[in-house]
């Protein structure tokens, strides 16, 4: 048998394909409910499209069957279909995947996507730490303070805190310090981990 499997949020559209090339089920599935499908059919080759959920889908099917994950952007038969619906995808899928023709897409290893998370993570942490530090830059402007102060370094934070500011932006200050600082931490730690994850 050959499953094609168009992948959406919530929900796939499954179509059963058999040797012959004749759909033998279509079905909607909760994707939670994708590894009873998967069991029914253990052993049977099946693709989905890479979006942006399907790592936890793909895995989820390859406990039981033979998955291709194919490159959306090259899926022309799909795209180029002019009655195009969740129903066409999957027939569509699992036609490709009887005729061996699926452009497959790369799938990432456990280890890679785990660096990638931990990257995203520590960018976002990054993100955050630049909003804290031009809110002190904000802060020292509305001040008077002009020196070119660098709070994302140490010798910077400590000038901060030799600061005389007036309640209550002296503490607000103190909060900016100490945010950056345990953001400082934390993105360290995700370097860390990150490296660790690919074996570095």
């Amino acid at each position: 048998m050959y499953l094609g499997i168009d992948v959406h949020k919530q929900y796939a559209q499954v179509a059963v394909m058999d040797e012959a090339g004749e759909i033998v089920e279509e079905v909607r599935v909760e994707n939670a409910n994708l590894d009873d499908l998967a069991q029914r059919y253990a052993g049977a080759e099946a693709a989905i499209e890479a979006t942006s959920n399907y790592y936890h889908i793909h895995d989820t099917l390859s406990e039981h069957l033979d998955v291709t994950v194919a490159h959306p952007k090259e899926l022309n038969q799909i795209a180029d279909t002019d009655k195009k619906t969740d129903r066409v995808d999957a027939k569509e899928l699992a036609r490709m995947v009887r005729l061996n023709s699926v452009p497959e897409s790369y799938v990432p290893t456990d280890e890679v996507r785990e660096a990638r998370a931990l990257v995203r993570g520590r960018q976002t942490l990054v993100e955050n730490r630049t909003k804290y530090a031009n809110k002190i830059h904000g802060l020292l402007s509305d001040h008077g303070i002009i020196e070119d102060v660098k709070p994302l370094t140490i010798e910077g934070r400590e000038f901060l805190r030799e600061l005389s500011i007036p309640s209550p932006w002296d503490s607000l200050l103190e909060s900016y310090i100490e945010l950056i600082e345990t953001l400082t931490e934390e993105i360290q730690n995700l370097e860390e981990r990150s490296k660790s994850a690919l074996g570095l």
